[in-house]
């Protein structure tokens, strides 16, 4: 059994919450019996909306939405620390809150912004703005100045596809489909994250350069772009990722296909 939080921790928590008054003994030893209870209840109700969501999950999660990987941050944290040693649970959850305030901040900017475009999707270039607007600094390479000046106001094969997707892929959907692309290995909740990003982005991609084909672009590219789109939306391309993920966790002696395993495929090969 693990034990609960101390009466002391408690009155520390509550004076971190805006709390002046003084707490007494006992009023401590009630909040953590309180506390103890209630957390049975979230527990429950948070394990009945994971498995509701995902029923094949193994780890509780969050069943609002996803955050930040957890040891992803608190390794990033290590390798910046200049004067202590370690990094605390406590010191990830308020760096995870600060980052998801800064992403929620950003990337409500730049949607603003790409709605003014009138367009589905935010770009580089509505990322640099709410950057530039929020005093931060980003990629301004050549590559978004010209992305900027050939794209028309009208986001129109935009529209279009994503009046055309039936449904979001999703971790679930996803590792539904893994089962019968990855030869039987299990492919890891980070690598199936990864897997999304990456048809998302490619999906985008694609989109893009069907618009330039459009406007004048080389007729033949057109139709490779259109080739590679209906590859995305029949998941061709999904099975040939995590194929060719599952060759390089062989490759690396893993019975299970990791992110490292996802980074860097060929996406079309």
């Amino acid at each position: 059994m693990a034990k609960p939080w101390a009466t002391s921790h408690i009155a520390t928590v509550a004076a971190g919450l805006g709390i002046e008054h003084r707490i007494s003994g006992d009023v401590k030893e009630q909040l953590v019996k309180i506390l103890e209870e209630h957390l049975k209840v979230v527990t429950r109700e948070m394990e009945d909306r994971t498995l509701s969501a995902e029923p094949d999950r193994k780890t509780l999660d969050d069943p609002n939405r996803m955050r930040l990987g957890f040891s992803r941050t608190r390794g990033m944290m290590i390798d910046n620390l200049a004067r202590v040693d370690s990094v605390g649970a406590a010191a990830v959850v308020a760096a995870n809150e600060q980052l998801e305030a800064y992403l929620r901040t950003l990337l409500g900017s730049a949607s603003n912004i790409a709605a003014v475009d009138r367009v589905g999707t935010i770009k580089p270039r509505h990322l640099q703005k709410a950057l530039d607007a929020m005093g931060g600094s980003g990629p301004t390479d050549e590559a978004i100045e010209a992305i900027a000046s050939s794209e028309p106001s009208r986001d129109a094969v935009g529209d279009a596809l994503e009046g055309g997707i039936s449904g979001a892929l999703t971790p679930q959907s996803l590792r539904q489909m893994a089962r019968s692309f990855s030869n039987g290995k299990r492919v890891d909740d980070e690598a199936i994250e990864e897997l999304i990003l990456l048809f998302y982005d490619h999906v985008g991609e694609v989109q893009h350069e069907m618009k330039s084909g459009l406007l004048g672009g080389d007729p033949a590219a057109f139709i490779t772009k259109l080739d590679n789109l209906q590859s995305l939306f029949m998941l061709g391309w999904m099975r040939r990722m995590l194929q060719n993920a599952c060759k390089r966790a062989d490759a690396a002696g893993s019975k299970i296909v990791l992110v490292d395993h996802v980074l860097n495929v060929d996406p079309w090969s």
